[in-house]
């Protein structure tokens, strides 16, 4: 293979498609013009965002086939492909002539380097034994993004530190195979440089870091090389709060930095616990003061809403579950109400039913959502 190579060199499926005319170069340096996934991904993003995995559909075969009808722009700045990398990943193992991407890195990466703990898992079957699980910032468990379509990308790699530690050390030697792609060949952006997949950074006092990270549903990790010193830092989470800035002041014995929350990320912290009160006090309201219990009994149910919302989205990385408790007081009065005064009650108001009814479908239709966000 060589840099100039237009991927459907390798991926005849590609042929007549401006995918195809893309170059392994310009995929290795997210060049290329080509989105940041392919439509079959792009489409279950949606997924992702209820807590499920977005890449199970993703095959190699569906990654290729979406490639086929990928808009091409040339004269996009460089973006960070998964799609494009992907790509690259089944572009190599076709040309190695081997059956798939964890046989190629077996072959020509953890195999040499006697790397043992490493394994690619394109379904659940091939979890290893042991794999911590993931999780999100407010500590809910996250899934798996197994898949066989995105594994070049490094949707779902499973290592260990002792790898890691041989990994990086194996490039700060130059024993790695493909260690020149640690070598800056094209610019980035303004500050960043990049080789092949690999980015180039200028460090404190004069250093140079060369690095990468990644991130899926409840990981993160961050891998940094000061080649000059002999030095590297290897981090791994099983949470999606960011490590990039403790690596660095690892690496660099600097402080880390103070963490600003931008406004609109405090306020979106703070939105779930603003619904999840106003709903139970409305649910309290309505089964304190109504006459009916059809809308009272839609009020609670958006007042339940609230409260998996507030379990799914709140901002528990900053405070404690006690202000869950707060929220749920309200509604569990008013669940307590309602079954003291059902007998007292009528089941419909005297007018606008057909708003009870609504009222009554919408907030069942939301606790289905904060079921599907739990």
């Amino acid at each position: 293979m060589r840099p100039e190579d237009t991927l459907e060199k390798h991926l005849p499926e590609l042929r007549s498609t401006a995918a195809g005319k893309v170059t392994l170069a310009s995929l290795a340096q997210h060049r290329s013009g080509l989105p940041r996934l392919g439509a079959t991904a792009e489409a279950a993003v949606f997924s992702a965002m209820l807590n499920e995995n977005a890449y199970a559909t993703s095959t190699t075969e569906r990654v290729i086939a979406d490639a086929a009808t990928a808009p091409v722009t040339p004269e996009q700045p460089p973006t960070y492909s998964n799609l494009g990398v992907s790509l690259l990943g089944t572009a190599l193992v076709r040309a190695a002539g081997l059956p798939d991407y964890p046989t190629l890195v077996a072959d020509r990466i953890t195999g040499p380097l006697g790397m043992t703990g490493t394994t690619l898992a394109g379904d659940y079957p091939e979890l290893p034994e042991g794999a911590v699980p993931g999780f999100t910032a407010n500590g809910l468990c996250t899934p798996r993004w197994v898949g066989t379509g995105y594994l070049p990308m490094g949707s779902s790699t499973f290592t260990t530190l002792d790898d890691l530690a041989i990994w990086a050390q194996a490039q700060l030697t130059d024993r790695a195979p493909g260690v020149d792609a640690l070598q800056p060949t094209a610019d980035f952006d303004d500050r960043t440089r990049i080789g092949w997949t690999w980015f180039v950074t200028p460090g404190p006092e004069g250093t140079t870091d060369t690095w990468h990270n990644g991130g899926t549903a409840g990981f993160r990790s961050m891998l940094i090389l000061d080649r000059a010193n002999d030095r590297a830092v290897v981090m791994m989470g099983n949470s999606d709060v960011d490590l990039d800035p403790i690596a660095a002041s690892l690496m660099h014995n600097t402080p880390p930095p103070t963490a600003e929350r931008p406004v609109i990320a405090q306020v979106l912290a703070a939105l779930p616990v603003v619904l999840a009160l106003l709903f139970g006090i409305t649910a309290l309201r309505r089964a304190l003061q109504g006459i009916a219990l059809l809308p009272a009994i839609g009020a609670l149910l958006t007042g339940v809403f609230g409260l998996l919302l507030l379990w799914s989205s709140g901002p528990w990385a900053a405070v404690g579950g006690w202000l869950w408790g707060i929220a749920l007081a309200p509604v569990l009065a008013a669940a307590a109400i309602l079954a003291a005064r059902a007998r007292t009650l009528s089941f419909l108001p005297e007018r606008r039913v057909w708003l009870a009814w609504l009222e009554l479908v919408i907030g069942a239709a939301l606790v289905g959502l904060g079921i599907a966000l739990w």
